[in-house]
């Protein structure tokens, strides 16, 4: 059976986001190692270029803190039913706390049961939704520190304020030097993900057959029914 999961707010999100995270990879690693400077193309032209790509670097950080917040949001106070109140996926968290669940769900992914878990109280795995949320905690460091790292190339604006408001962290972890490297690894971590993330969605939707690859697209998902809950002529045997 085909089923609706996926809203249109939530894939628009979905590739927004991973779209903005491809640039600041991409655009982080040239500020580590700025190496169109080795063309010789002049010192003019090399700070420009610089200077281009730091500018929408920043930029892209905040639009990916601008979803980021808006997710912590959803997460923490959107009930079910879309209203304001202790979030749904909150509630979830319980399910980190259930050995049934951590046995179920680690026994699909080492191969030792082929019927993937189902859990009805939750959407996400207990794995999954410990990672899930390590990566939205790992998108709010990285954005502090990035607003860090950004300050002393603004002269004013809400990236100087951040900077003085964070202020405390910068000391906390010892300096900017710090900062910067606590930045990139959270950096390497974000592309370790991605990563794991697309494998597991494709081994996933080819072993279940649940199309969750095309559901991201499209909206749909399949799932495994029983015919005999829909047709009452169905399963009719003998006794």
């Amino acid at each position: 059976m085909v089923v609706y999961v996926f809203g249109r707010y939530v894939r628009a999100a979905h590739w927004i986001r991973n779209g903005v995270l491809i640039w600041l990879i991409l655009s982080g690693i040239y500020l580590g190692n700025p190496f169109l400077a080795r063309l010789g193309l002049g010192q003019a032209t090399e700070s420009f270029i610089m200077a281009q790509i730091r500018g929408w670097h920043v930029a892209a950080g905040w639009v990916l803190l601008a979803f980021t917040l808006a997710r912590i949001y959803q997460f923490l106070f959107i009930t079910a039913d879309g209203k304001l109140g202790i979030g749904h996926e909150l509630k979830m968290g319980r399910i980190m706390f259930s050995w049934k669940a951590w046995r179920d769900q680690l026994a699909f992914y080492l191969l030792m049961t082929k019927e993937h878990p189902h859990f009805t109280y939750s959407n996400y795995g207990p794995l999954q939704y410990l990672v899930y949320t390590m990566l939205y905690a790992s998108l709010l460091v990285i954005s502090i520190t990035g607003i860090l790292i950004a300050a002393p190339y603004t002269s004013g604006g809400v990236a100087a304020w951040g900077a003085s408001l964070f202020q405390p962290i910068e000391v906390w972890m010892g300096g900017i030097t710090t900062v910067r490297i606590v930045h990139r690894f959270v950096m390497w971590w974000f592309i370790l993900f991605t990563l794991a993330h697309i494998y597991m969605a494709v081994w996933n939707s080819m072993r279940t057959g649940h199309l969750l690859i095309e559901g991201i697209i499209s909206g749909f998902k399949a799932e495994s029914v029983d015919v005999r809950e829909h047709d009452p002529k169905k399963g009719k045997g003998k006794a």
